[in-house]
């Protein structure tokens, strides 16, 4: 059962045993105190003083239900719900039981049958047990102290025809909300590939411009608050253009994927490398200055100056110009910042192309 029982059923359980608390008040009250006083069977005393417990354990139930919260539980306690609903038809089969002796009559337990079994999403295996097993204790007592060969086969008729009608909705309620379920995680997932889709470039897997801004105001905010440093590489890949032009863009788009698997494995978890546009990347180095920033810029140039890159079982060489620029930490200039870095970039390509070149504040 673990905590999906009482995951589902939490608010369903609060108003089942509430009603419990108020069905057995009621009955000590009104029915069962005067049968104490009127009675002069010995078995009533004990009918009462189960009466007395079934309403106790109801209400501890009901707090029970208000304290714990499905998502915090831990695992052990999440079986205390399943365990209490059994207990409480367990022990309302008793009291049928000995209401049998004592009187002849039956009345609240398929009552209490009825009322669990159609509140309650139960899985249909443990639906049998937690039913089944008070029904049969029920069924037994009748059979045992039923003297009234007609009152017990109307008995009997009676709960066996509640138990089945309360398996056969338990199995359609469940079916039901495990497949709304089933639908809403789906539907979650679904969402959550699209927000995915939405955030990130088709091509590289890497995050695109729309979630890069939205990383920029968050760390902008960091930095303001605890006087952090960020900063921002601009990458741009020499001489892109002739590789589409002569090889195909196939050939180009195996090369911006492979480039982003390096850059992917060469930043930390903190840190955000997206593909900027066309053959940019732009990188965000969280709590990082301009000296670490460098180092960074010369071990992906260096790194990617000395791998060999193989497309269409021919081998290519690259190499990379980067910017270098601090994000500002005003939100509001992050536009003032990649203008830096792209001044940087653009002077590393003028002095002749795979160079690194620290932006002048």
């Amino acid at each position: 059962m673990r905590s999906r029982f009482f995951e589902r059923n939490r608010t369903r359980l609060i108003g089942a045993f509430a009603g419990v608390l108020v069905i057995e008040t009621l009955f000590l009250v009104w029915i069962e105190r005067v049968r104490l006083v009127e009675s002069t069977h010995d078995l009533v005393g004990v009918s009462y003083a189960l009466h007395a417990l079934l309403a106790f354990h109801a209400a501890a139930m009901v707090i029970f239900f208000v304290v714990y919260h499905p998502e915090k539980i831990k695992p052990w306690l999440a079986r205390i719900p399943a365990a209490g609903v059994g207990l409480t038809l367990m022990v309302s089969a008793t009291i049928a039981l000995f209401d049998q002796v004592t009187s002849g009559y039956v009345t609240l337990f398929p009552v209490h049958l009825l009322a669990f079994g159609l509140l309650l999403y139960v899985r249909p295996p443990w639906g049998l047990l937690i039913f089944g097993a008070p029904t049969a204790l029920y069924a037994t007592g009748v059979a045992m102290f039923q003297a009234d060969n007609e009152m017990l086969q109307t008995q009997l008729l009676h709960g066996f025809v509640v138990l089945a009608g309360v398996l056969y909705a338990s199995h359609v309620f469940y079916s039901s909300k495990r497949n709304d379920i089933h639908r809403m995680r789906i539907l979650i997932k679904q969402n959550k590939q699209l927000d995915r889709l939405a955030a990130h470039d088709a091509l590289t897997k890497l995050p695109n411009r729309r979630y890069f801004e939205r990383q920029v105001v968050h760390e902008a905010a960091i930095n303001r608050r605890y006087g952090h440093t960020a900063t921002l590489l601009l990458i741009d890949i020499d001489d892109f253009k002739p590789i589409n032009d002569t090889d195909g863009h196939d050939a180009g788009d195996k090369i911006l994927q492979d480039l982003a698997r390096i850059f992917r494995q060469h930043v930390r978890e903190s840190d955000t490398v997206c593909r900027w546009g066309g053959d940019e990347f732009m990188f965000l180095l969280s709590h990082t200055d301009i000296t670490g920033a460098k180092i960074l810029a010369d071990r992906l140039r260096n790194l990617v100056e000395t791998t060999p890159f193989h497309v269409h079982q021919k081998t290519v060489r690259l190499t990379l110009s980067i910017g270098i620029a601090t994000l500002k930490s005003d939100k509001t200039r992050f536009a003032e910042s990649y203008k830096l870095a792209d001044i940087a970039l653009y002077q590393a390509k003028e002095k002749g192309k795979n160079n690194v070149v620290i932006a002048s504040e």
